[in-house]
């Protein structure tokens, strides 16, 4: 039976690596449930969290196939009891902001929802919100009875609960920034 699997992906930090990635499951005509990628404790090691719906005999093959690309230094995929998770959501509701009673309300829904305050302007109040997709779902269909809302959300972040840590995973390899040539210069925000 078909169910979630997260994979956590580490690889070098290289240009056209995200292609060969999806390649990978573009072959075998999976979809990509979620995807988030950023930079580890470790420099220049970048580590990727994909979650994709599939039989676990495909998530086996699917994780030998991603351990073949060369800058792919480990992958290994896991279930959702494994894993702490997380996701971030930012939703935009247009409201007059001239009604403090409905903007009491929508703040008092926010601290009773974890959310906090981000922008306000005359037309619109912005709130950001972590949690789950369920939870943050369930936020997006309270604010929709104060108006018209807006809603982005970001991939999901994972960590395991046990299992390899990348500090095991490369015992042996120094930060890539210890390397002639190498520079965390273009990482900068210019």
């Amino acid at each position: 039976m078909e169910k979630y699997y997260t994979f956590s992906i580490y690889t070098e930090n290289t240009v056209g690596l995200l292609s060969r990635i999806t390649a990978v499951l573009t072959r075998r005509h999976i979809n990509i449930e979620s995807l988030t990628v950023s930079e580890t404790e470790r420099i220049g090691i970048s580590r990727f969290t994909l979650v994709i719906k599939v039989i676990e005999d495909m998530a086996i093959k699917v994780c030998k196939q991603l351990s073949k690309i060369v800058e792919v230094i480990h992958a290994e995929y896991h279930e959702d009891a494994d894993l702490i998770t997380s996701q971030l959501a930012i939703f935009k509701v247009n409201i007059d902001t001239s009604n403090l009673a409905r903007i009491s309300s929508i703040e008092a829904l926010a601290n009773q929802n974890n959310a906090r305050l981000l922008a306000k302007t005359d037309k619109l109040l912005v709130l950001e919100k972590t949690g789950n997709r369920a939870s943050l779902e369930a936020f997006l269909e309270s604010l929709r009875s104060y108006g018209e809302t807006e809603y982005v959300r970001s991939g999901r972040i994972a960590i395991t609960m046990s299992g390899i840590r990348l500090k095991e995973i490369l015992p042996q390899l120094a930060d890539l920034n210890n390397y002639p040539g190498y520079s965390m210069a273009h990482h900068e925000d210019k």
